[in-house]
Protein backbone atom coordinates (compact mmCIF):
# COMPACT_ATOMS: atom_id res chain seq x y z
CA UNK A 1 0.00 0.00 0.00
CA UNK A 2 1.06 3.30 -0.48
CA UNK A 3 0.01 6.34 1.46
CA UNK A 4 0.88 10.52 0.18
CA UNK A 5 0.58 12.75 3.08
CA UNK A 6 1.03 16.58 2.45
CA UNK A 7 1.56 19.27 5.60
CA UNK A 8 1.65 22.38 5.48
CA UNK A 9 4.03 24.64 7.28
CA UNK A 10 1.02 25.91 8.74
CA UNK A 11 0.30 22.71 10.25
CA UNK A 12 3.93 21.81 11.70
CA UNK A 13 4.40 21.46 15.10
CA UNK A 14 6.92 24.26 16.57
CA UNK A 15 8.44 23.58 19.44
CA UNK A 16 11.43 24.90 21.57
CA UNK A 17 15.12 23.23 22.22
CA UNK A 18 17.90 24.87 24.37
CA UNK A 19 19.75 26.15 21.01
CA UNK A 20 16.86 27.36 19.20
CA UNK A 21 13.24 26.41 17.98
CA UNK A 22 12.54 23.17 16.18
CA UNK A 23 9.53 21.71 14.03
CA UNK A 24 8.73 18.73 13.69
CA UNK A 25 7.57 17.28 9.81
CA UNK A 26 7.18 13.88 10.64
CA UNK A 27 6.77 11.32 13.60
CA UNK A 28 6.53 7.70 12.74
CA UNK A 29 4.60 5.44 14.39
CA UNK A 30 1.61 7.55 14.77
CA UNK A 31 0.55 7.77 18.71
CA UNK A 32 4.04 8.48 19.01
CA UNK A 33 5.90 11.25 21.56
CA UNK A 34 9.38 12.90 21.23
CA UNK A 35 9.17 13.73 24.65
CA UNK A 36 8.40 10.39 25.40
CA UNK A 37 11.02 9.04 23.23
CA UNK A 38 8.55 6.05 22.03
CA UNK A 39 9.52 6.76 18.35
CA UNK A 40 11.24 5.01 15.60
CA UNK A 41 11.53 7.85 13.18
CA UNK A 42 11.17 12.04 12.88
CA UNK A 43 12.22 14.31 10.49
CA UNK A 44 12.56 17.36 11.80
CA UNK A 45 13.62 20.90 10.90
CA UNK A 46 15.48 23.15 13.33
CA UNK A 47 16.72 26.66 14.11
CA UNK A 48 20.75 27.39 15.78
CA UNK A 49 20.00 30.25 17.70
CA UNK A 50 23.12 29.80 19.81
CA UNK A 51 26.75 29.24 19.64
CA UNK A 52 27.73 26.48 20.79
CA UNK A 53 25.23 24.99 21.84
CA UNK A 54 24.74 21.35 23.16
CA UNK A 55 22.28 18.79 21.08
CA UNK A 56 19.91 16.71 23.35
CA UNK A 57 21.53 13.71 24.22
CA UNK A 58 19.26 10.70 22.18
CA UNK A 59 21.00 7.10 23.69
CA UNK A 60 19.39 4.22 21.20
CA UNK A 61 19.15 6.60 18.02
CA UNK A 62 20.74 7.25 15.39
CA UNK A 63 21.09 10.77 13.79
CA UNK A 64 20.89 12.53 10.02
CA UNK A 65 21.74 16.11 10.25
CA UNK A 66 22.54 18.78 7.38
CA UNK A 67 22.46 22.67 7.84
CA UNK A 68 20.16 24.37 4.77
CA UNK A 69 21.35 28.22 5.50
CA UNK A 70 24.74 28.20 6.64
CA UNK A 71 28.29 26.47 7.69
CA UNK A 72 28.16 24.43 10.74
CA UNK A 73 30.38 22.33 12.72
CA UNK A 74 29.62 19.60 15.14
CA UNK A 75 31.82 18.74 17.87
CA UNK A 76 31.39 14.78 19.16
CA UNK A 77 33.06 14.49 22.18
CA UNK A 78 35.58 11.52 21.59
CA UNK A 79 34.53 10.95 18.55
CA UNK A 80 35.90 13.93 16.55
CA UNK A 81 33.97 16.69 14.80
CA UNK A 82 32.46 17.31 11.53
CA UNK A 83 32.64 20.65 9.43
CA UNK A 84 29.80 21.02 7.31
CA UNK A 85 28.81 23.27 4.55
CA UNK A 86 25.62 23.87 3.81
CA UNK A 87 23.51 20.87 1.88
CA UNK A 88 26.49 18.38 3.28
CA UNK A 89 25.19 15.55 5.37
CA UNK A 90 26.55 13.70 8.85
CA UNK A 91 25.19 10.71 10.38
CA UNK A 92 26.43 10.15 14.27
CA UNK A 93 25.48 8.13 17.51
CA UNK A 94 22.39 10.21 19.02
CA UNK A 95 24.16 9.16 22.32
CA UNK A 96 27.60 10.92 21.87
CA UNK A 97 27.84 14.49 23.65
CA UNK A 98 27.33 16.35 20.62
CA UNK A 99 27.88 20.77 20.59
CA UNK A 100 27.55 22.40 17.54
CA UNK A 101 29.14 25.95 16.54
CA UNK A 102 27.71 28.53 14.09
CA UNK A 103 23.97 29.76 13.62
CA UNK A 104 21.56 28.19 11.32
CA UNK A 105 18.86 26.06 10.14
CA UNK A 106 18.97 22.82 9.71
CA UNK A 107 17.11 19.39 9.32
CA UNK A 108 17.71 16.00 10.56
CA UNK A 109 16.00 12.65 10.84
CA UNK A 110 16.65 10.79 14.13
CA UNK A 111 16.35 6.92 14.18
CA UNK A 112 16.00 3.60 15.75
CA UNK A 113 17.14 0.38 14.29
CA UNK A 114 16.69 -1.18 12.18
CA UNK A 115 16.03 1.73 9.88
CA UNK A 116 18.39 4.26 8.56
CA UNK A 117 18.20 7.50 6.62
CA UNK A 118 19.60 10.19 4.06
CA UNK A 119 19.06 13.91 3.42
CA UNK A 120 19.81 14.98 -0.48
CA UNK A 121 19.46 18.65 -1.87
CA UNK A 122 17.95 18.66 -4.97
CA UNK A 123 15.92 20.68 -7.92
CA UNK A 124 14.09 18.39 -9.62
CA UNK A 125 14.25 15.03 -11.45
CA UNK A 126 12.35 11.33 -11.76
CA UNK A 127 13.05 9.10 -7.69
CA UNK A 128 11.94 5.84 -6.91
CA UNK A 129 10.02 5.88 -3.91
CA UNK A 130 10.70 1.95 -2.77
CA UNK A 131 9.92 0.37 0.66
CA UNK A 132 10.09 2.47 3.31
CA UNK A 133 9.63 6.85 3.54
CA UNK A 134 10.50 8.92 1.17
CA UNK A 135 9.90 12.70 2.02
CA UNK A 136 9.86 15.76 0.06
CA UNK A 137 10.94 19.40 2.09
CA UNK A 138 10.36 22.64 0.22
CA UNK A 139 12.93 25.36 1.01
CA UNK A 140 11.16 27.50 -1.70
CA UNK A 141 7.56 28.05 -3.23
CA UNK A 142 6.21 26.70 -6.41
CA UNK A 143 7.98 22.98 -6.36
CA UNK A 144 5.75 20.58 -7.70
CA UNK A 145 5.24 16.84 -6.75
CA UNK A 146 3.78 14.50 -9.28
CA UNK A 147 3.20 10.63 -9.45
CA UNK A 148 0.75 8.29 -10.00
CA UNK A 149 -1.08 10.87 -11.76
CA UNK A 150 -1.73 13.18 -8.33
CA UNK A 151 0.33 16.69 -8.41
CA UNK A 152 1.33 18.19 -5.46
CA UNK A 153 2.03 21.64 -5.20
CA UNK A 154 4.56 22.69 -2.34
CA UNK A 155 5.37 26.25 -0.98
CA UNK A 156 8.08 27.00 1.33
CA UNK A 157 8.19 25.01 4.81
CA UNK A 158 5.53 22.20 3.59
CA UNK A 159 6.18 18.26 3.72
CA UNK A 160 5.16 15.66 1.98
CA UNK A 161 5.85 12.02 2.72
CA UNK A 162 5.30 8.92 0.36
CA UNK A 163 4.93 5.75 2.61
CA UNK A 164 5.20 2.34 0.76
CA UNK A 165 4.71 -0.75 2.73
CA UNK A 166 4.66 -3.16 0.15
CA UNK A 167 7.55 -4.54 -2.44
CA UNK A 168 6.20 -2.15 -5.03
CA UNK A 169 7.96 1.08 -6.03
CA UNK A 170 6.66 4.76 -7.09
CA UNK A 171 8.25 7.10 -9.60
CA UNK A 172 7.69 10.88 -7.78
CA UNK A 173 8.30 13.43 -10.89
CA UNK A 174 9.70 16.68 -8.81
CA UNK A 175 9.64 20.08 -10.57
CA UNK A 176 11.14 23.69 -8.89
CA UNK A 177 11.93 26.92 -10.08
CA UNK A 178 15.85 26.80 -8.60
CA UNK A 179 18.87 24.73 -7.57
CA UNK A 180 18.21 22.98 -3.90
CA UNK A 181 14.74 24.21 -3.95
CA UNK A 182 14.00 20.69 -1.96
CA UNK A 183 15.25 18.03 0.59
CA UNK A 184 14.96 14.49 -0.78
CA UNK A 185 14.67 12.60 2.17
CA UNK A 186 15.17 9.01 2.29
CA UNK A 187 14.24 6.30 5.47
CA UNK A 188 14.80 2.72 5.00
CA UNK A 189 15.34 -0.46 6.89
CA UNK A 190 18.60 -2.13 7.09
CA UNK A 191 18.61 -5.82 8.13
CA UNK A 192 20.63 -6.85 11.13
CA UNK A 193 21.35 -3.93 12.21
CA UNK A 194 20.31 -3.07 15.75
CA UNK A 195 22.33 -0.68 17.10
CA UNK A 196 23.45 3.16 16.41
CA UNK A 197 27.00 3.20 14.83
CA UNK A 198 30.07 3.57 17.02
Amino acid sequence: MIRRTLTRKSDLAVSNWSGGSTTQLFLYPGGASYAARDFQVRVSSATVDQTPSAFTSLPGYHRVLMPLSAPLKLAFENHGAADLRPFESVEFNGGWNTTSHGICTDIGIMLTAPWRGSLTAVSGGVYECPAGFTGIYALADEVTAAAAGEEYTLMRGDFLMWEVDTAETEKLALATQGENAAILVRIFQIKNSNTPPK
